[in-house]
């Protein structure tokens, strides 16, 4: 059986540092010059000011440097399904329409106008994949996924196909697509080229899922890249990210190379002190990746 050698290893900026010049010169001294972009400070993008693009470009420049991944939040936010809440108070009933009425016309932001800056902005990058979600679940059970949910994720890919842009849905605990096999089951409903998965084995096992290798032998066709942070149940049971935890990466990354993956394995640790804790997890990602080959 032949084996890729072609996986290639990127960093959250923000998950170094949210100062992209520090974070993408330590990445530099690390030997890595290929990031993933989401946060400037408090600023995420596209949402960056003029001074800040101009920055960026010139840190980049002075690190021959490149951003392979924008991630602007697209869609991390609730679908409000079904008929709003009703109350017999009107001042209560008012406060349960205004919480409607800003879900609604958050959706309808993130369609009409993040997407369309989020893609303007990659494309001014030469970036070609902006990663996004499948919408929060809102407290909704796990399920089948809503027709409009779906329908917004096809327009959303249909925008991409013409901006020449692949989207990835973040695999994300209490989104519709939570776990590897609701995601894939997400993605065999839209059936479009253009979105395919961030698999993110961490998220999926905050999400009660096996990632590997159940979770990954669902999600697999449709994988386009992948966040490498590990997850544990901690003494007391509950779901924690950890730099050494109970996901069988070895097999995961195994897998990926005899799947002749040629993506991106993006390390995004949500750990603290953060330079310490990246610079060890893209050790860690370094070996499972040599030892693949």
């Amino acid at each position: 059986m032949r084996i890729s050698t072609t996986m290639k290893i990127s960093i959250v900026t923000d998950e170094i540092s949210a100062d992209p010049e520090t974070a993408i010169e330590l990445g530099v001294e690390w030997g890595i010059r290929d990031f993933e972009l989401r946060g400037f400070y408090t600023d995420r993008v596209p949402n960056l000011s003029a001074y800040q693009v101009e920055r960026l470009g010139d840190i980049l420049a002075a690190y021959e440097a490149r951003i392979i991944a924008i991630s602007p939040g697209l869609f991390k936010i609730p679908y409000p399904l079904g008929r709003r809440e009703e109350a017999s108070l009107a001042w209560l009933d008012h406060g349960l329409f205004q919480r409607w009425r800003s879900l609604k016309d958050e959706v309808k932001y993130h369609h009409d106008e993040l997407l369309p800056a989020s893609l303007e902005f990659a494309k001014s990058l030469g970036v070609k994949l902006i990663l996004t979600f499948g919408f929060h679940r809102g407290g909704h059970p796990p399920g089948p996924v809503p027709d409009e949910v779906l329908e917004l994720l096809y327009s959303a890919a249909e925008q991409a196909a013409e901006a020449g842009i692949q989207l990835a849905v973040e695999v994300e605990d209490e989104f519709w697509a939570d776990t590897g096999q609701r995601t894939a089951t997400m993605m065999e409903a839209i059936n479009h080229s253009s979105l395919g998965v961030n698999w993110d084995p961490g998220n999926a096992f905050m999400a009660g899922d096996t990632p590997f290798p159940d979770g990954y032998q669902a999600v697999k066709p449709w994988v386009r890249h992948v966040h490498f942070k590990d997850a544990e149940i901690d003494q007391h049971g509950r779901r924690r990210y950890a730099l050494h935890g109970q996901i069988d990466w070895a097999g995961q990354v195994q897998a990926l190379a005899h799947d002749d993956y040629t993506g991106y394995i993006s390390v995004e640790t949500h750990l603290r002190p953060k330079a310490k804790v990246a610079r060890e997890e893209l050790a860690l990602l370094r070996r499972l990746v040599e030892q693949s080959a």
